[in-house]
C-alpha cells in the first residue's frame, strides 16, 4: 500500500514539474514576444488589429472591424451595452496563428467570425514586418504587419473602386 501511494506522490511531482515548466516556457515566450500593427482586407473588408511575434517563429494574429480597432478591451465597459452583432456576411473579427516556413516565409491561418478561413502566405521583410496575401471562398484576403500606413497600402489588395486613405496621426487606414 505504501508503495502506491508513494508511486501516486512521485506521478503527482511529476506532473506538476511538466506544468511548472510549460507556464515558464510560455511565460518567457511572452516576454521575449513583440506586438505590431496589423492592418487585413478580407471579401472588401478592412480589419485592423495587432500580430504578437514569438522567439520560436510563430504569431497570433487579432484583428477587428470597424470602431472596435482603437478599442483592446475583450468585453464591453461595465454599463455599456455590448455590440451589436454584425449582419450576416459582415466580417467583425478574424483571428489566426502565424508560423515560419522557411527564413523569409510563413502561413497565416486565418479564421474569421463569419465562416470565412484561409491560409495566407505570408513574405517576411524583416524580423517585425511582412505582408500576406490569399484567397477566400467568396474573394480576396491581403494582410500586413509591422508596417507604417503608406508603406501597408502598396501591399493590400484593395477592391474595385474604393481606396485606402490614412488617418491622421494614427497607424490606422480607412477604406472608402
Amino acid at each position: 500500500m505504501e508503495q502506491r501511494k508513494a508511486a501516486w506522490i512521485v506521478v503527482a511531482c511529476v506532473g506538476w514539474g511538466l506544468s511548472a515548466c510549460a507556464r515558464i516556457n510560455d511565460a518567457g515566450m511572452a516576454v521575449f514576444s513583440s506586438t505590431v500593427h496589423a492592418i487585413a482586407i478580407v471579401n472588401g473588408q478592412l480589419l485592423q488589429g495587432d500580430m504578437q511575434l514569438y522567439p520560436d517563429r510563430t504569431g497570433v494574429l487579432t484583428l477587428r472591424s470597424g470602431a472596435d480597432v482603437n478599442s483592446t478591451a475583450a468585453e464591453p465597459s461595465p454599463g455599456l451595452a455590448p455590440a451589436p452583432l454584425p449582419a450576416k456576411g459582415v466580417v467583425a473579427s478574424c483571428m489566426g496563428r502565424m508560423r515560419y516556413t522557411a527564413t523569409t516565409t510563413g502561413t497565416v491561418d486565418l479564421r474569421c467570425n463569419d465562416g470565412v478561413t484561409t491560409d495566407l502566405l505570408v513574405t517576411l521583410l524583416g524580423e517585425t514586418r511582412g505582408y500576406g496575401q490569399g484567397a477566400t471562398g467568396s474573394g480576396d484576403a491581403s494582410l500586413v504587419f509591422g508596417m507604417a500606413p503608406a508603406e501597408a497600402r502598396a501591399h493590400l489588395l484593395v477592391p474595385p473602386n474604393r481606396q485606402l486613405v490614412e488617418r491622421a496621426e494614427t497607424p490606422y487606414l480607412e477604406l472608402k
